[in-house]
């Protein structure tokens, strides 16, 4: 039975390593849209999607506890609805991005 709390405690660990990932995310597609303005509007729109899918994760994974007070508006289903319609829209902006471009554009990656 120990294993089976620790595997629980392990995967507990990893929604909120992935959560805090997506809020490094939103900071980091942003700088990287600023970045990549310069380099086209194919490039750019990349890390809009970046974004969205960065909010939407966010959104889907936020911590109950974190819930109270001024953000218990955002507890329910809507957090749910938007944090998917923001996935779902990122996946299409990326897929219009490959086929208009024929592939993915090149990309100025600061953080490497």
């Amino acid at each position: 039975m120990k294993l089976f709390e620790s595997i629980d405690g392990l995967l507990v660990g990893t929604k909120y390593l992935v959560w805090a990932i997506a809020l490094v995310g939103i900071l980091g597609s942003v700088v990287l849209f600023a970045a990549n303005l310069s380099l086209g509007f194919g490039s750019a729109v990349v890390f809009i999607a970046s974004f969205l899918l960065s909010v939407g994760v966010t959104l889907l994974l936020f911590p109950e506890q974190l819930l109270k007070g001024k953000l218990e508006k955002l507890a329910g289903n809507k957090r749910n609805v938007v944090g998917i319609v923001a996935c779902v829209l990122a996946a299409a902006i990326m897929g219009i991005v490959y086929f208009t471009n024929g592939g993915f554009p090149e990309l100025n990656l600061i953080f490497m």
